[in-house]
């Protein structure tokens, strides 16, 4: 049996109609991804009607997409009953997720938020881009703002290897520009212009780390001996703060006894 190598082409609606498609599955998985994140998974467990439910809606968004890319899995008749029973598992999830909501203590959840604020933290760590100027759980998303100002971690003065320090230094500014980012001097500290090549870098290293990330202000510093600008901050929010568990993590250093 030879198997099919045409390629699936898809117009302008299809490809977008795809692409939500995907998000749609993304955002289900991702909540079984916080639960088993959760500080208190060991203890808890996993909630078996909630993993069915989710499982269920996901297989009805992955029959769509199939669907659409011409992909049979299955046969009609299963894909209208799937269509009956997912009324039934979307509420069934919205009481689950109620239900959780009600049972988990405020120190549960105060312990959830610190663990996305270190994860989120840790993350920007790693970019290279310093700190974090607020963070803000909301009813539906959750608000970031990203400082643009480069740091690294570079302890070049008071460093142990201050040689070795400096070379990675200039290794990852040199990494940060083969990524696309434009860089400037500016009083002896090396900054990101503020030009359409750095904005397109930033903004693809937030929405492909964060799918459910929406860019909604970016804010940008006068430079001092020089005309233009420098970028000092990027608003973002999160939709679906399962993305936040699924971001990369700056190692941990090992403890010193």
């Amino acid at each position: 049996m030879e198997t099919e190598t045409n390629p699936i082409h898809l117009n302008a609606d299809q490809k977008e109609v795809a692409l939500r498609k995907i998000r749609e599955l993304q955002q289900h998985v991702g909540t079984l991804s916080s639960v088993l994140n959760s500080p208190h998974f060991d203890e808890s467990g996993l909630n078996s009607q909630l993993a069915t439910n989710v499982l269920k809606v996901s297989e009805y968004s992955l029959a769509d997409l199939c669907k659409l890319l011409g992909i049979v899995t299955d046969t009609t008749a299963e894909r209208e009953q799937r269509n009956a029973d997912l009324r039934k598992a979307n509420m069934r999830i919205r009481e689950l997720e109620t239900q959780l909501g009600n049972t988990q203590g405020p120190d549960v959840t105060q312990s959830c938020i610190k663990v996305m604020y270190d994860q989120l933290n840790s993350w920007w760590d790693l970019e290279g881009f310093g700190h974090i100027s607020s963070i803000s759980f909301q009813r539906y998303c959750c608000v970031v703002d990203f400082s643009c100002m480069l740091t690294g971690d570079f302890r070049i003065i008071d460093s142990d290897t201050p040689v070795s320090d400096k070379e990675r230094k200039a290794q990852w500014l040199k990494s940060l520009g083969e990524r696309g980012f434009v860089l400037v001097e500016e009083d002896r500290d090396w900054e990101i212009l503020d030009c359409d090549a750095s904005r397109k870098t930033l903004i693809d290293l937030i929405t492909t780390r964060i799918p459910s990330a929406k860019i909604t202000k970016i804010e940008n510093f006068s430079r001092h001996n020089a005309e233009g600008f420098t970028l000092r901050g990027i608003q973002v929010y999160i939709h679906d703060i399962a993305d936040i568990t699924r971001l990369p993590q700056k190692p941990k250093k090992p403890s010193s006894r």
